[in-house]
């Protein structure tokens, strides 16, 4: 009889239904947990990745403008219709101008390079804006242009109660004097 008790002892007992079932339970708990949390960091990258997007195109936008002020003898603001957005033209003194404008979906800051009505370079900004607006003034015997942007806020929160702030992005440049001022951006609650 010992040898029976010793025998039934060392005989491997199986996995039954139940265990198995609390198995794959708490292993699809894991996975779920894991997928969401995966989910969430990409979304949470995602984000990032566009807000240093839109900080780097601003930066461009900025020197970019300076330097075509800089440059530029005259500077003329067309005055907005409801076909077309405010618009900025520079004169160049070599018979060429340059136009920003904004896009007609308004997710974009155009700069084109024109010579005789041709385009001969075109830019995108991509900075989605809410309102692009330009003016002109004069500070102590020289022409200052600036560029004002409402940039729109992220996209819609979660949260529906809490309210972005406005972001105001704006750009000012001495006509025909380079390196003449920097950008600012400030926010109003």
């Amino acid at each position: 009889m010992n040898q029976s008790k010793i025998h039934q002892s060392r005989i491997p007992r199986g996995v039954t239904l139940i265990e198995l079932m609390v198995v794959i339970s708490l292993l699809s708990v894991l996975f779920t947990v894991g997928i969401t949390t995966l989910a969430f960091l990409m979304r949470v990258e995602m984000k990032g990745t566009a807000r240093i997007q839109e900080t780097l195109n601003l930066q461009k936008l900025s020197q970019q403008f300076r330097e075509d002020a800089g440059i530029a003898q005259r500077a003329v603001i067309i005055a907005p219709d409801k076909n077309r957005p405010n618009v900025l033209r520079l004169e160049l003194n070599s018979g060429s101008s340059i136009i920003y404008s904004g896009n007609k979906k308004r997710t974009a800051i155009l700069r084109q390079k024109m010579q005789a009505n041709k385009i001969l370079a075109r830019n995108e900004f991509r900075i989605p804006e809410d309102s692009l607006q330009f003016t002109l003034e004069k500070l102590n015997q020289r022409l200052m242009v600036s560029m004002t942007i409402k940039i729109l806020p992220e996209l819609k929160h979660e949260n529906k109660t809490a309210k972005q702030p406005e972001r105001f992005f704006k750009i000012e440049s001495f006509i025909n004097q380079k390196h003449s001022l920097q950008s600012r951006i400030s926010q109003k609650k």
